[in-house]
């Protein structure tokens, strides 16, 4: 098949979860020998096949900085796209974000008369308090638009069943089916021996046991409630240490609640990190929390699994669908720091349910395999295609 993959993020110039995904099924693709055009937003548009790999090409579109969130850009869906893709001839196009490359995919399915594949990834109305519009008005819109760009397509997929069920609550008309997000179970792996799980503590200066959070940090994420959790498990593990991966708007503002919170000597900011370093810091430590309530299918908390990691989550929305109570980790109560270190140290202290977690966490994301989910895409691909 020839896939258009369409994405108003994607690696290097943006690394979130969607960019990831992204770029995650058109490598996937590619390699199983699908040929594969990704268009996509970079500061430089003058690049027009920044890959090397065999089956995929990235095209970049013209784009200016989207000031009101981060370093995101936005280009305008008025078919830069078009002349080559009249090259490419796809057979289906997939669109990853409903913006403005995102419109411009609509524009090109309609135009080409293709079939129009839409992921939709999370919650946006989690995030409008990054552009000011975090209140009732602004929530409406947020849902409106975008089960108004989903309602164009001819399949939609989601990652979670929370969010399919929410978008048909508000009023998604057109199919709609579950496709979990996919990682590398090869790249991220647990680390069986002690000898090396040392080695790895020493290269990050920890010294015991540790615990990690990795994602953005950001105000939806609710790392506050994780920091604040902390002191209270140092109360009985003074040597342990907090490591979180990742960065973000809040980090400054997480730095000093740590300082407040007089467990700064104890916290780990590593900026952000990616691929081997990434995995690596995961294989580090023995415990992931999580306090997010905005999650829908995080590969943050999947890939921590991968590394064998027992998870302590607060049970919202896509979290309640990948950790297991008593299989693989714990649920803590929403937004209960003290709930959050009583069931961090309950597995800390216990070697039995650190093994067995541990065991649960593999065992299950093995249903996140690439191997599995990229099957899965291909079969609804050619569904559409029939």
């Amino acid at each position: 098949m020839r896939i258009a993959i369409f994405s108003d993020t994607f690696p290097p110039q943006t690394t979130n979860g969607v960019a990831n995904v992204a770029y995650q099924s058109a490598k996937g693709l590619a390699d199983r020998g699908h040929e594969v055009m990704v268009f996509t937003v970079s500061k430089d548009a003058s690049r027009h096949n920044d890959s090397t790999r065999k089956n995929l090409s990235i095209c970049y579109l013209p784009s200016l900085p989207a000031l009101v969130y981060g370093n995101e850009r936005l280009s305008f869906p008025i078919g830069f796209s078009f002349n080559r893709l009249r090259k490419f001839k796809p057979d289906i196009i997939h669109t990853h974000t409903p913006f403005s490359v995102g419109l411009e995919a609509v524009m090109c399915a309609k135009f080409f008369k293709v079939p129009l594949v839409g992921t939709h990834h999370t919650f946006y109305d989690h995030y409008l308090k990054h552009i000011g519009m975090n209140h009732d008005f602004g929530k409406k819109l947020s849902w409106k638009l975008t089960v108004s760009y989903y309602n164009r397509c001819d399949l939609i997929l989601s990652p979670s069943q929370s969010l399919a069920n929410a978008m048909v609550s508000k009023g998604l008309k057109k199919l709609t089916t579950v496709l979990k997000n996919s990682i590398d179970t090869k790249l991220f792996h647990p680390v069986k021996d002690n000898e090396t799980k040392e080695k790895l503590k020493r290269y990050f200066g920890i010294e015991d046991r540790s615990v990690a959070y990795m994602g953005r940090l950001s105000y939806e994420k609710s790392i506050d409630q994780v920091i604040k959790a902390f002191p209270l498990m140092l109360e009985e593990m003074p040597s342990l240490k907090l490591m979180l991966i990742g960065d973000g708007p809040e980090k400054d503002k997480l730095k000093k609640l740590a300082e407040k919170l007089g467990v700064a000597d104890n916290v780990i900011f590593t900026g952000f990190v990616y691929g081997e370093t990434l995995a690596r810091a995961l294989q580090t430590n023995d415990v992931f929390i999580t306090a997010s309530k905005s999650e829908n299918m995080p590969l943050s908390v999947l890939e921590a699994m991968s590394a064998g990691l027992p998870i302590v989550a607060a049970k919202e929305n896509g979290l309640a669908e990948i950790v297991e109570e008593n299989t693989n980790g714990f649920f803590a109560r929403t937004d209960d720091p003290a709930d959050i270190a009583q069931k961090t140290l309950a597995i800390l202290s216990s070697p039995e349910l650190l093994g067995k977690f541990s065991e649960g966490s593999r065992r299950l994301v093995m249903e996140y395999s690439e191997e599995k989910i990229l099957t899965r895409l291909e079969d609804y691909y050619k569904e559409l295609l029939k």
